[in-house]
């Protein structure tokens, strides 16, 4: 008998198909992520930034862009992830 996949391994697969490729970039220090965050609309782009700014070191709540004829708002945001963000005690 075969091991059953889990559900979201097989959704995963058709997200793929519809996703743009990523442009690798090279990050020197350890720690360090460039997050590119696409969402349904600028507000929720917005809300994943700031969640993150919480928790981590980033480059803060940056420009949200729209591009024409695709659906979602996009975002990037540089993170450290060795350092903790405003939140932290």
């Amino acid at each position: 008998m075969e091991p059953k996949q889990p559900a979201n391994r097989l959704r995963s697969r058709a997200v793929a198909a519809d996703m743009k490729p990523i442009n690798e970039q090279h990050i020197a220090e350890p720690g360090l992520v460039v997050l590119d965050i696409t969402g349904g609309d600028e507000d929720t782009v917005r809300a994943v930034m700031a969640a993150l700014e919480e928790r981590w070191a980033t480059s803060g709540v940056g420009p949200v862009r729209r591009d024409p004829g695709e659906p979602g708002a996009r975002a990037r945001v540089y993170a450290d992830v060795l350092r903790p963000g405003r939140e932290a005690p």
